[in-house]
C-alpha cells in the first residue's frame, strides 16, 4: 500500500490536524445556523450589552462609552420600543448587561481600556421599580493599588460579566498578551467589594462579551470572530473546568455583545449595528 502522509491520514480519518497535533488545542467546530436579524436603531451606535427584556423577543442594549447612561429596549426586527435615561449614573465605559432571576438589570461600567481605572462599579437596577438604582463598587484583589503596569501586565479590563446564584462573575479581557482571561467573582450586593480571582485560563484572543444558559450548564465566552462554549457541571462555579467547543464566527464582525435568548439560541450583536441569532 502507498504510504500516506501524516496530513492524508489525518483527512481520511476526518480528524482536524490541528487537533492531532495537540489534544490540548481545542478543534474548531463547524459553525450553526448564523442568521442575520436586523440593522439596530440609529441611536444604537454601539451595542456593547445585551440582556431580556420583559417581552418575548425583546432585549435591552446600551452603548459603549463616551455615550449617555441609557439603556435602550429593542425587538428582533430592530425596532426601538423604549430608551430610559439611568438618572444617578454616568457611562465611563458600559460594556455589558446581567440579569439575575428577581428581574434585576446589572449594567456593567468596568471597562479600562488602560488598566488606570480604580472607580470601578456595576449599576444594579430594576425595572419593575422606576429603574432606581443601587451600586456596587468593587476592586480586583490582584490588581496594584498603585505603580505603573507593564504592558504584558494589563489584564484589569472587563467587557464580559454575568450572575449566577446571587454572586457576579466577571471575565477579564487581557490587554498585555491576550493570552488569558481571568475569572473574578464578585458580591452581587450594593455597597464596595473586592473582586476574588478565582481562576486564570488560557484563552486567546480578547474577550467581549459572557453570558450562561438560562439551565446553567453551558457559558459563552465571545471573542473577535470565535465563540467558546464551556460545559458548566450542575451547581458549580468552575465555569472554565471544562474543555471548551470552539465556534468559528467569521461574518459577525467586530461582536461585543452575546446572551442566551435560551438554552439552544445566542443572540449577538458588533460594533457595526448588526443583530443575528445563532443557533447551536
Amino acid at each position: 500500500m502507498k504510504h500516506l502522509s501524516f496530513t492524508k491520514r489525518c483527512a481520511l480519518l476526518a480528524l482536524p490536524v490541528a487537533f492531532v497535533l495537540s489534544s490540548n488545542v481545542p478543534a474548531l467546530a463547524p459553525a450553526g445556523p448564523l442568521r442575520h436579524l436586523a440593522h439596530l436603531p440609529e441611536a444604537i451606535v454601539e451595542s456593547s450589552g445585551l440582556e431580556l427584556a420583559d417581552e418575548a423577543n425583546t432585549y435591552w442594549t446600551h452603548n459603549d462609552a463616551g455615550n449617555g447612561p441609557v439603556l435602550y429596549k429593542i425587538n428582533e426586527k430592530g425596532k426601538l420600543l423604549k430608551q430610559v435615561t439611568v438618572s444617578g449614573t454616568t457611562n465611563t465605559d458600559w460594556e455589558d448587561l446581567a440579569q439575575d432571576t428577581k428581574g434585576f438589570l446589572y449594567i456593567g461600567d468596568t471597562g479600562n481600556n488602560s488598566n488606570k481605572r480604580r472607580d470601578l462599579h456595576i449599576y444594579k437596577v430594576s425595572p419593575k421599580n422606576g429603574f432606581k438604582v443601587q451600586e456596587i463598587h468593587f476592586k480586583y484583589e490582584d490588581q496594584p493599588i498603585s505603580g505603573k503596569l507593564e504592558k504584558r501586565d494589563r489584564n484589569f479590563d472587563c467587557e464580559a460579566f454575568f450572575w449566577y446564584n446571587s454572586k457576579l462573575y466577571l471575565i477579564s479581557k487581557d490587554r498585555g498578551a491576550s493570552r488569558y482571561a481571568k475569572l473574578y467573582e464578585l458580591e452581587d450586593t450594593p455597597g464596595t467589594h473586592t473582586a476574588k480571582l478565582l481562576r486564570k485560563q488560557e484563552l486567546p484572543g480578547l474577550v467581549t462579551s459572557a453570558d450562561l444558559s438560562p439551565d446553567g450548564r453551558h457559558l459563552a465566552v465571545l471573542t473577535y470572530g470565535k465563540l467558546y462554549l464551556y460545559p458548566v457541571a450542575k451547581g458549580t462555579n468552575q465555569f472554565f473546568g471544562q474543555k471548551p467547543q470552539v465556534l468559528d464566527l467569521p461574518k459577525v464582525g467586530q461582536a461585543e455583545a452575546v446572551l442566551f435568548k435560551d438554552n439552544s439560541n445566542l443572540i449577538i450583536s458588533n460594533e457595526e449595528g448588526n443583530l443575528f441569532q445563532f443557533s447551536l
